[in-house]
């Protein structure tokens, strides 16, 4: 028996699965099943993402459409990040169409995960939840946020430098509004470490390679800041930690 579990599903649906046998000249047989799934509201989409650039208006909207003879109602229920989204909720068709505006209020660069609750009055689907996932992106990052080289024992590093072998972390500096970025220059507090810059997308992705200088290491902790300086009004100077532990 092949059953298919149609929770959360809505709408039209394709699903197979293979079957292995002992019949030599059938050794394996795909079954494809294929249907509609009936849902009492439709929802599109299912899920919010609310990805942008910090600075922009960044909305999407849910649409709701009541599949029964009887009238839809809907009502916001819960809200459970209202810090961070604002929600609004319109009838465009009486008794039969919602639409669900979800708009970002952080300004500041971050991610968060959260939900609305709306209520029916539709016996076979009292509730409906809509998950959110937001991604507030600065028009200049850098990723990562801190370069960690990890712990390394003391024999291991002197290892590496006498095979004049050597260790790198990348770190990327993205514009992601514009395409006129340009690396002015880098400086390293403790100079405990030295950085190559390589431009990956002209105006808009630059690429510096970390690289610990292994004559400056000491045992223990080995912290070091890096200041990247671009030619963007808004970021003119980004911090980058760097860490390396030397047992």
């Amino acid at each position: 028996m092949l059953e298919v579990r149609t929770k959360g599903y809505q709408g039209s649906l394709h699903k197979s699965a293979r079957v292995f046998t002992n019949d030599p000249k059938h050794p394996q047989v795909t079954i494809g099943m294929k249907g509609k799934i009936w849902a009492p509201i439709h929802m599109n989409p299912r899920y919010v993402h609310l990805n942008g650039i910090l600075g922009e208006k960044i909305e999407r909207v849910v649409h709701l459409r009541g599949e029964k003879k009887k009238p839809l109602s809907v009502k916001v229920a819960s809200v459970s990040i209202p810090d961070k989204v604002e929600v609004e909720l319109r009838e465009i068709e009486k008794g039969r169409r919602y639409e669900v505006k979800v708009r970002n209020k952080v300004d500041k660069e971050t991610r968060y995960q959260g939900q609305v609750k709306l209520t029916t009055n539709y016996a076979e689907k009292p509730e409906v939840v809509i998950r959110i996932s937001g991604n507030v992106r600065a028009p200049l990052e850098v990723r990562p946020k801190v370069v960690s080289f990890g712990r390394m024992s003391d024999e291991r590093m002197q290892e590496l430098k006498k095979k004049s072998k050597f260790m790198r972390r990348p770190v990327m500096v993205i514009l992601n509004k514009g395409n006129d970025l340009k690396i002015e220059k880098v400086e390293l507090e403790k100079s405990l470490f030295k950085v190559v810059t390589r431009q990956m997308q002209r105006g808009r992705t630059v690429q510096l390679m970390v690289e610990p200088i292994f004559d400056k290491l000491q045992k223990g902790p080995n912290e070091d800041h890096m200041k990247i300086y671009t030619n963007q009004k808004g970021s003119k100077v980004l911090e980058v930690p760097i860490r390396f532990e030397i047992l």
